[in-house]
């Protein structure tokens, strides 16, 4: 049985994730059109699922939450917090924002409004000032998602990212409050 409702959208809901849905999570985790993208060229079994599920999915102190269409979860979307330095989340009152979907549901506005959806909880319910994300610059599909919300192209790491054979610029884009409400 899955987990309750934590977000509502127009077509998707976010929850947070069970250990039912560890079987979904794996196969998303092994299929090259979410690890390539993501740059964890690591297979995942039933061991390293579990790890991942205790280690990333299950935090006291971040957002994670699988998207659903019609109950069904089809991807992740999270809120990560930072705990040291100028940019600590407690300080600087930001977030940054990843996301993956399982690819049979790509290009159908899913993922963009979950994401949106999360922004808009890191606003109105976190109290955020800014939110980030970060995206390999051959990822044209995510570069669209985040400036469809909005998000602006604030700096670029050279070649910085490996991918398919090659050497990748890391793109960092930013959405700040005022920014979001404006839109």
């Amino acid at each position: 049985m899955p987990g309750p409702i934590f977000l509502r959208g127009d077509t998707v809901t976010l929850r947070p994730p069970e250990r039912e849905d560890l079987d979904a999570i794996r196969e998303w985790l092994n299929h090259p059109q979410v690890w390539r993208p993501a740059l964890d060229p690591l297979p995942a079994n039933e061991d390293t699922a579990e790890s991942y599920f205790e280690r990333s999915l299950t935090s006291e102190t971040d957002v994670k939450c699988l998207v659903c269409v019609d109950k069904e979860p089809v991807g992740v979307v999270s809120l990560t917090t930072t705990e040291y330095g100028p940019t600590a989340t407690d300080r600087a009152r930001s977030v940054e924002l990843a996301y993956h979907l399982s690819p049979e549901y790509h290009g159908r506005g899913y993922g963009s409004e979950a994401a949106g959806r999360l922004v808009q909880y890191a606003f109105e319910d976190l109290n955020m000032r800014r939110v980030t994300a970060h995206v390999g610059a051959f990822n044209d599909a995510s570069i669209g998602l985040l400036e469809s919300l909005g998000f602006t192209h604030e700096g670029t790491r050279r070649e910085a990212a490996f991918y398919r054979g090659y050497y990748h610029d890391m793109l960092t884009y930013g959405l700040l409050r005022e920014e979001w409400e404006d839109t």
